[in-house]
């Protein structure tokens, strides 16, 4: 879409777990079902927290702006989530439950893997708001708004710290448009 080409090692992987599952892998399920609990909590978490880090007025903007893309955007998200909840329940589900107990192999729900889906997101959502939300993102924000002043909202995007060297980029926006503003300073 973005015409970069795409490539990504772990297409391999789930290939092959694929193959497993195919063939009846009870070992393939564990590590599947791992998998897909700690995917699915993340991916729950990430949209708790998602309007925490990007403000309700921009989404709305680009909604506005871009009915097509976002709409493509949210559906992906929900086939994602919907793919993942369809593969937790296929892997929680009796049969596979009663070859695994059969097997000797647990049957317990992956807590840990929960846990750590949760941890994750909870830290990446502290760090993201506290550098998105803190003082480096209102400095940002600050340098920002004396490039294109008063007429537009802004929020940080992103932020990259190198030493004393800060950069990022603050997304300004308005009922009519979104603009990226790159910003970099020294502290």
């Amino acid at each position: 879409m973005n015409g970069q080409s795409y490539s990504s090692s772990f297409n391999i992987f789930a290939v092959i777990i694929g193959i497993f599952l195919i063939r009846g892998s009870l070992g393939a399920t564990t590590l599947v079902t791992w998998l897909t609990a700690f995917m699915l909590t993340g991916c729950i978490g990430v949209i708790l927290i998602f309007p925490f880090l990007q403000p309700m007025g921009l989404l709305l903007t680009q909604a506005k702006l871009n009915p097509v893309s976002s709409i493509i955007g949210w559906l992906m998200g929900i086939f994602v989530l919907a793919m993942l909840g369809w593969t937790w329940k296929q892997m929680r589900s009796h049969p596979v439950l009663e070859a695994r107990k059969a097997s000797g192999r647990p049957t317990t729900t992956p807590k840990i893997a929960i846990g750590l889906g949760i941890v994750l997101v909870a830290f990446l959502g502290v760090m993201l708001n506290s550098l998105l939300n803190g003082a480096i993102g209102t400095k940002a924000i600050a340098l920002a708004r004396q490039k294109l002043g008063p007429n537009y909202k802004y929020a940080a995007q992103s932020i990259r710290v190198s030493g004393r060297y800060r950069s990022g980029i603050v997304v300004a926006y308005n009922d009519k448009e979104i603009k990226y503003v790159p910003v970099h300073w020294n502290e």
